[in-house]
């Protein structure tokens, strides 16, 4: 008898995870008849019973305020927007194979109901495996999710990086604060930093937004523009012309930049980007720098000029590799 008791809580309980969330609930009827077709059969005290038994086990069993109480799970060991966040690292990362990304991700998908398990199937395209991400990431990121899976567009303000009067990076809101308009195309991932890759309402081209630049995100009521470039838009081959990174030894550089360049520098370098100098319209920069080809190819493909001031040796290979370039 007891053994039946402990086979029939431990049913209830996968049922309630699997069949139930905020918007699936259940009321006790329907779950006895559940339950009945598996042999669990028990009266109104028991069912209230067995109820009280997992929430007193730590299980987050709410109830709907209505005519028929319905029982539903609230919170879960994973929240959708957790589950969003590691479904689209593990089918984005080239480290997997397409047969174990498929277990993992089957496997993600048993941690919440079957309905919301049915949002979470979806591509993202990744160059390299995220590194970092901070909360305000995590909500614009269900916000853009959210939005693709209502066919609607998202409103948010875009900040950049200046420096203030202590010298110091800071952010400042572009185009003075006022909100953009996107329709969300998709999402990807390069170098650590997720991209919102998009139709800009205003300028009416396909534009690319740092996510964690993002705040104040939200669902717009303007549906999604899809015109003919996005039914013909490849967000992989997108990515692979957008973004790139760049390797090799480290050493700090002191570099003399326009002060256009401050937003740049700060997202490449981040905040802790050493101010070394401020001049009339220019500042001298310093930072850890993985010295390599790449870095001096990624400094002259910069809309301003930028000198390399400290050290000698690292201008010298800047000035040599400016050369090879001319006798190609």
């Amino acid at each position: 008898m007891a053994s039946e008791q402990k086979k029939r809580l431990l049913y209830l309980r996968e049922y309630l995870l699997k069949y139930t969330d905020e918007e699936h609930a259940l009321s006790r009827i329907e779950i006895e008849q559940a339950l009945a077709e598996k042999g669990f059969e028990f009266g109104r005290k028991t069912f209230y019973d067995d109820i009280n038994a997992l929430k007193e086990s730590g299980m987050d069993i709410l109830s709907t305020k209505s005519d028929t109480v319905k029982y539903y799970v609230g919170n879960r060991e994973f929240q959708l927007s957790e589950l969003k966040l590691l479904i689209d690292a593990v089918g984005c990362s080239r480290f997997f194979t397409l047969k174990k990304t498929e277990e993992l991700i089957s496997k993600l998908e048993c941690l919440t109901s079957v309905y919301q398990a049915e949002l979470l199937k979806r591509q993202v395209f990744v160059k390299n495996r995220v590194k970092s991400m901070n909360e305000t990431i995590y909500y614009a990121i269900d916000t853009i999710h959210n939005a693709i899976n209502l066919d609607k567009a998202v409103c948010f303000k875009y900040f950049k990086w200046i420096i203030d009067e202590n010298n110091k990076p800071a952010m400042a809101f572009k185009h003075q604060g006022s909100l953009y308009e996107v329709s969300p195309w998709g999402v990807s991932w390069s170098d650590g930093n997720y991209y919102l890759i998009g139709f800009d309402h205003k300028d009416k081209i396909i534009k690319h937004f740092r996510v964690d630049r993002m705040r104040n995100t939200a669902v717009s009521d303007n549906s999604r523009i899809k015109n003919e470039n996005f039914r013909e838009f490849d967000i992989e081959s997108y990515s692979s012309k957008i973004f790139g990174m760049f390797g090799g030894e480290e050493c700090y550089v002191k570099m003399k930049i326009p002060s256009r360049l401050v937003d740049v520098f700060v997202d490449q370098f981040g905040s802790s980007l050493d101010i070394c100098g401020n001049y009339d319209d220019s500042y001298v920069v310093g930072a850890n720098v993985a010295v390599s080809r790449q870095f001096f190819a990624w400094i002259l493909g910069l809309s301003e000029p930028v000198a390399i001031v400290y050290p000698p040796e690292v201008n010298e290979e800047m000035k040599s590799f400016v050369e090879s370039i001319k006798c190609q």
